[in-house]
């Protein structure tokens, strides 16, 4: 690995870990029960991997509950639902080794990926010039995305010599409509229920069960159908993506 790769991956993962200390240092009471079910659920959803053609990487499909989680619990329970989804996601299957440096790689991204969009979310100006909160959890799975992807993108450009933001685009293309159709169901989950419970994820669990067998489903027509040689990752695409 490049030198250049080295010291962004250690950046981001710095960064990382200190946006995860920070919430976890400043914690306040945690509803025991909503955060084990949420934790549960985004976990068996990060399982749920589907195959990106053109990218040695994968994409799950725990997005709806990180946002969710972003949007109703306190930071340190937020940060720790997504987090730990993304650990999960990262385990390999039983013909690969695990990879610790893009486990650590994808688990800092993600912490930064989801305290960003917690930051938009809880954004005075924001929350004043904004009325609805589904709309403006869509404005922080915007900016999640942008800060999940983007450093991908950079880290691939710098391994393998490809242009970042070509490598970005060809991410945006593969995972933009997954992140729409995840910021739509969880701006429909804080629309319909004035509670958050632990029900609410077990019940959105079937619906995101059912987008993962049709991207992969595509997602396989597709493979089939590429002739251009995989790009290799570090880190996953998107929000509940891994390499």
């Amino acid at each position: 690995m490049k030198s250049s790769a080295r010291i962004f991956i250690a950046l981001i993962v710095l960064s990382g870990l200190a946006v995860l200390g920070n919430a976890l240092i400043h914690a306040g009471s945690i509803n025991g029960v909503r955060f084990v079910s949420f934790a549960v659920v985004a976990c068996l959803a990060a399982r749920l991997k589907v195959k990106l053609p053109g990218v040695t990487g994968n994409m799950s499909v725990n997005l709806p509950f990180i946002l969710v989680a972003i949007a109703e619990m306190n930071a340190a329970e937020a940060l720790m639902v997504a987090c730990l989804s993304t650990v999960v996601q990262c385990l390999p299957s039983a013909q690969k080794k695990f990879n610790a440096v893009q486990a650590l790689f994808n688990f800092s991204n993600m912490a930064l990926a989801a305290g960003f969009a917690r930051l938009l979310f809880l954004q005075p100006a924001l929350s004043a010039s904004v009325g609805s909160r589904a709309l403006l959890l869509a404005v922080a799975a915007a900016g999640f995305f942008l800060v999940n992807t983007l450093p991908v993108a950079i880290v691939i450009s710098i391994t393998e010599g490809t242009n970042a933001l070509r490598t970005w685009k060809g991410i945006l293309q593969l995972s933009f409509p997954y992140f729409v159709a995840s910021a739509g169901i969880a701006g429909c989950v804080l629309t319909l229920h004035a509670q958050i419970g632990w029900q609410v994820p077990v019940a959105v669990l079937p619906v995101m069960l059912g987008i993962f067998y049709s991207y992969r489903r595509y997602f396989a027509v597709a493979a089939s159908a590429l002739l251009a040689k995989p790009v290799s990752s570090v880190g996953g695409t998107a929000a509940s993506a891994s390499a």
